[in-house]
């Protein structure tokens, strides 16, 4: 049975095509009791085959993947797939947006959590 998460989407991972979301992650902060950090993903999936996860943005403050990962998220097609591509160019987004290694939310390393 599949780990209970938090974490939702409004993505179907099985549906043909590409699709773009959120991952809806629930933050609680002085501001808001009831807010979300959304975490952009892409979905690209093109009949059976293969997953590919692709992860950028673990550490904020490392721009490169963020950037090649955004770009691939614009531009591939199902068309280009056999399979599905997952792709989430910023797994870390508040440390990506504040440009920093540590998250400022509670400056953990999400490599390290």
């Amino acid at each position: 049975m599949p780990a209970k998460t938090q974490i939702t989407a409004d993505l179907d991972y099985d549906k043909d095509g590409r699709q773009q979301s959120y991952l809806r992650v629930p933050y609680s902060h002085n501001l808001a009791g009831w807010a979300n950090i959304l975490i952009p993903i892409t979905v690209v999936k093109n009949g059976s085959g293969p997953t590919l996860l692709a992860l950028g943005g673990n550490h904020g403050d490392e721009y490169e993947c963020p950037v090649a990962l955004m770009k691939l998220a614009r531009k591939l097609e199902s068309a280009h797939v056999q399979g599905r591509v997952i792709i989430i160019p910023a797994l870390n987004l508040p440390a990506v947006m504040a440009g920093t290694r540590l998250s400022p939310i509670d400056g953990v390393n999400l490599n390290r959590a």
